[in-house]
């Protein structure tokens, strides 16, 4: 098995995914440490090199964070959100008609045109937009200054296995247009495993895995797991690095030995 612990090497034009085995195996704190944000007080040894070129905290610079929880203002309509997001966000020099033009091109990508005077909504008052709207406007607002990076902290979230399928689609195609998508994601369903380049596993806050996603099922066998047939493999993978209550140290052992 592996001996490198390292997480490194997400690649352009390719969707990242970055999963573990249960919440807190520490998907959301090394996005925080890869994006520089959100570090509070945690030390963090090593560097974060863009291209093998030191970066460090210049990553925020060419890099966008659509974070877990979505923070709307619920009585604006899609297109409103996006037109305040484009006067905070974009250069000043920038016209109104550039904003303008940039606000509508994001929203054809993100399939918002249709929803565009539709209110984004207030759970139990306000009638609004889906939730897998809800998640491609935060990714809209964060294309606006069009970043060349982008972190996704579990985009599917509280969607049904259709809804995250289609934010998965849209993360590829974002990927497609020569963006680096790297993204956490919990226990997936098969199909939306199956749409990612790269796969990161973590399990206690170590890399289980990080490679190509068609060679994870491979990586493990080698090692004497083998995924049974006609299983989701992040199931598998989730059980397998699962820290099992009462087995602690027999499954940490796991981890640190066998991966």
């Amino acid at each position: 098995m592996g001996h490198d612990k390292q997480p490194n090497g997400f690649m352009n034009g390719k969707v990242s995914h970055g999963g573990g085995e249960h919440g807190g195996a520490g998907k959301t704190t090394l996005l925080n440490v890869l994006n520089s944000r959100n570090r509070g007080n945690l030390i963090v040894d090593g560097d974060i090199r863009v291209n093998d070129k030191l970066i460090g905290k210049g990553i925020t610079s060419v890099s966008a964070y659509v974070q877990q929880d979505d923070v709307f203002v619920g009585a604006l309509k899609v297109k409103e959100h996006l037109w305040f997001q484009a006067m905070l966000r974009m250069d000043p020099e920038i016209s109104f008609k550039d904003r303008e033009r940039r606000m509508k091109e994001v929203m054809h990508e993100m399939s918002l045109t249709k929803c565009q005077d539709t209110s984004i909504g207030i759970p139990g008052k306000v009638k609004g937009i889906s939730g897998g709207e809800m998640k491609r406007l935060s990714f809209a607002a964060e294309l606006l200054t069009n970043p060349p990076l982008m972190f996704c902290d579990e985009p599917t979230s509280g969607l049904d296995s259709y809804m995250a399928q289609n934010v998965v689609d849209t993360l590829k195609r974002m990927a497609a247009t020569g963006k680096t998508v790297v993204c956490t994601i919990h226990q997936p369903s098969s199909e939306v495993f199956a749409m990612f380049d790269r796969i990161l596993l973590m399990a206690e806050g170590r890399v289980a895995y990080m490679g190509p996603a068609k060679d994870t099922l491979e990586y493990f066998k080698s090692g004497g797991f083998t995924c049974p047939v006609n299983y989701n493999p992040a199931d598998f993978f989730i059980h397998t690095l699962a820290i099992v209550p009462g087995e602690e140290a027999e499954c940490q052992d796991i981890v640190r030995v066998g991966f």
